[in-house]
């Protein structure tokens, strides 16, 4: 049986010299006119430029064991309506030769590419004869992604055949990208002539989930016994508290020298990293929170470093509160940045350990934000509550009065408006202190007026003020 095996290990470890092996992958991409059809309200062609960089990300890097090469040619993006059919019928292009791994010299092609020519399929598999560099042991690979079948009259299923019985003897899996019934086949025989595999994706997901494993195909099947060795590597295991809602969307580990990405992760599984500093950024759920930086972790060579999550905030309503905050953020009083935004939800959620100020807003229409609490506290290794018991609202002496246009509440030292409600009535949840109320009933008909000039609101305390 065909495997590879990945071995972790330090890099003065003996390597069997009988391992050494080439394998050498060409991404061939469709950049045809079709790819600019959408799927979920996103072009096929970014779906796959995006999919692809991710693709080459996961490509291994410093084995001593394997030579892997890898390039890309991509058909369909140099010709424009206009040109002969000549021309557009030989639109492939060599972008990266298939020598070593140029990851970012792939990955700022494939951000380049633009879909808007033919679908030249057999022609592309004739050039690609010639990519390859010459090894009769070579592992030669053809990764080809396409949403359709030839358009040029060529028979790729035939060139395909011709390519792999060649003394290069290339083995090519095909992705099928959102393909029609009718044009699915052609496709399959490419495959199946070279003794390559066949993967169907109908979506953003499925593309990825189809690319991944025809990669792994090549690196675990088409190698015999090849074995990457990385070494010097240490492992981050990443633990929240009971009260925290698991799995986050995404957790991201930043560097912390210069900020930039080295991993994104949907699991808590430990992951393997190179020793280091890193800053740990969790973001809770998908559209109701935002990045949170929660702290830095350095991460040593063979050593697993645990990085608990147990510091956190949760906002807890009084039962009078109406339905969920519109939104809620914490600002570095220092920076004037914001470190943590929720929105809609009233649940527990991580935080770093500081003194910030809280802003608050209801609703999205109906009031501003404000400051809700000046120099909160979050206290390391447990969940810092913030009870919003202190209230205001309007209550009119005739039900049937329509809502109000505003009516704002003024800091009564300074007269500036601290918050503002329109087209409700309350109540909300404010900070406890001294206001003045002012009323507009309509908005062009009637004039601000004051109410009351001052009235407190203490702590655990809703006023209901009858008008």
């Amino acid at each position: 049986m065909k495997r590879v095996f990945l071995l972790i290990a330090g890099l003065s470890l003996f390597s069997p010299p009988s391992l050494a092996k080439t394998v050498n992958i060409e991404y061939i991409l469709d950049a045809s006119g079709s790819m600019l059809e959408r799927i979920q309200n996103e072009m096929k062609i970014d779906i796959a430029r995006e999919t692809l960089s991710e693709l080459v990300d996961q490509l291994p890097e410093g084995s001593a064991e394997i030579d892997l090469n890898v390039g890309l040619r991509v058909y369909g993006h140099s010709t424009i309506a206009g040109e002969s059919p000549e021309q557009r019928c030989r639109d492939t292009v060599l972008e990266i030769p298939v020598k070593g791994v140029n990851t970012e010299g792939i990955k700022m092609k494939i951000a380049g590419i633009n879909a808007r020519g033919w679908t030249p399929i057999a022609y592309s598999l004739e050039q690609a004869a010639d990519d390859f560099p010459v090894g009769r042991e070579n592992d030669n690979i053809i990764i080809l992604i396409s949403d359709g079948k030839e358009t040029c009259g060529g028979d790729p299923c035939a060139v395909a055949g011709e390519l792999h019985q060649a003394g290069i003897k290339v083995k090519i899996h095909v992705v099928g990208f959102d393909i029609k019934p009718e044009e699915k086949a052609q496709l399959e025989c490419i495959a199946r002539t070279t003794g390559g595999k066949y993967f169907s994706a109908d979506s953003a997901k499925e593309l990825s989930l189809a690319l991944t494993s025809a990669q792994e195909q090549v690196l675990k099947e088409e190698s015999t016994s090849v074995r990457i060795k990385i070494g010097g590597l240490g492992t981050l295991k990443i633990e929240p508290a009971g009260w925290v809602l698991t799995p986050p969307r995404k957790i991201l580990v930043l560097s912390a020298e210069d900020g930039s990405e080295v991993a994104r992760v949907r699991t808590l599984d430990p992951m393997k990293l190179r020793p280091g500093n890193y800053r740990i950024v969790w973001d809770q759920w998908e559209h109701s929170s935002g990045d949170t930086v929660l702290g830095e972790v350095t991460v040593e060579s063979g050593k697993t470093i645990t990085f608990p999550v147990n510091t956190g905030i949760n906002l807890v309503p009084a039962k009078w509160v109406p339905g969920g905050p519109k939104y809620w953020y914490l600002k570095d009083p220092k920076s004037g940045k914001k470190v943590l935004w929720v929105a809609d939800r009233w649940e527990a959620v991580p935080a770093a350990a500081g003194k910030y100020d809280l802003y608050y807003r209801q609703w999205e229409h109906g009031c501003n934000e404000y400051l809700m609490k000046a120099g909160l506290e979050i206290s390391p290794g447990k969940v810092t509550e913030v009870e919003l018991n202190s209230g205001v609202g309007i209550t009119p002496s005739d039900p049937k009065t329509r809502s109000p246009y505003r009516w704002t509440l003024t800091d009564t030292e300074t007269g500036d408006t601290l918050i503002e409600i329109r087209s409700e009535w309350g109540p909300l949840p404010v900070p406890p202190g001294r206001y003045g109320l002012s009323f507009q009933q309509t908005e062009h008909g009637h004039s601000l007026i004051e109410l009351i000039p001052e009235f407190t609101i203490d702590k655990g305390q809703l006023v209901e003020l009858e008008i």
